[in-house]
C-alpha cells in the first residue's frame, strides 16, 4: 500500500514526497491538484473522498535543491543491505572506500554497506592496495531512490509514459 503522495510544483517537476493527511489538505484548501488518484477513496464520517497519489501545486514553489543526508540507513537500504565487496547479507557495517585516515569523507559516493570480514580485510587501505573491487558503484539517491517507496515510483513512472 502506498502511503506517501508525491508532490509535483506547478510546472511538475517533483519537489517531494508527503503525507496522505498533507497532500489531501493540500487539495482541499485548493492550493493543489490531484493529478493521479488510486482506485480506493478515503471513507470518513463526512462522506468519501477522492486518494490522492501524485498532486500538483497550483502555484509555483521556488525550491532550493537539497541533498539526502547521508546516514547509515540510507547506505544500507541503499546498496540493497548486501556487502559491496562479497554480497554476504550477515554482519554488516558501513566501510569508507577512500579511508578517512587518507583524506576519504562521509560522502554517498566513499560509504558502501560492507560486511565485517571484508572491513576488516580491507583495514585502512585502498580498494587498489589490498585488490578488492565494488560489485556495485555506490551512488547519490535522488527523491525516487530514497524517499519514495517502490509502488510510487511505478505510478510516476507510468504518468510520465502516459504524459
Amino acid at each position: 500500500m502506498i502511503q506517501g503522495v508525491l508532490v509535483l510544483n506547478a510546472d511538475y517537476n517533483p519537489i517531494n514526497v508527503t503525507s496522505l493527511q498533507r497532500g489531501f489538505n493540500l487539495v482541499y484548501k485548493g492550493k493543489a491538484e490531484i493529478v493521479k488518484s488510486a482506485d480506493n477513496p478515503i471513507v470518513s464520517s463526512f462522506g468519501k473522498f477522492v486518494r490522492p497519489l501524485i498532486i500538483r501545486l497550483l502555484n509555483y514553489v521556488s525550491v532550493k535543491s537539497r541533498k539526502i543526508r547521508v546516514n547509515r540507513n540510507r547506505i544500507m537500504r541503499r546498496d540493497g543491505y548486501t556487502c559491496v565487496y562479497c554480497g554476504s547479507k550477515k554482519n554488516l557495517t558501513i566501510d569508507h572506500i577512500i579511508p578517512k585516515s587518507k583524506g576519504g569523507d562521509n560522502t554517498w559516493k566513499n560509504l558502501v554497506t560492507c560486511c565485517s570480514p571484508c572491513n576488516l580485510k580491507k583495514g585502512d587501505k585502498s580498494l587498489e592496495e589490498i585488490g578488492m573491487k565494488l560489485i556495485k558503484k555506490p551512488t547519490e539517491p535522488n527523491i525516487f531512490s530514497d524517499a519514495v517507496g517502490q509502488g510510487l515510483q511505478k505510478i510516476w513512472q507510468d504518468y510520465q509514459n502516459n504524459f
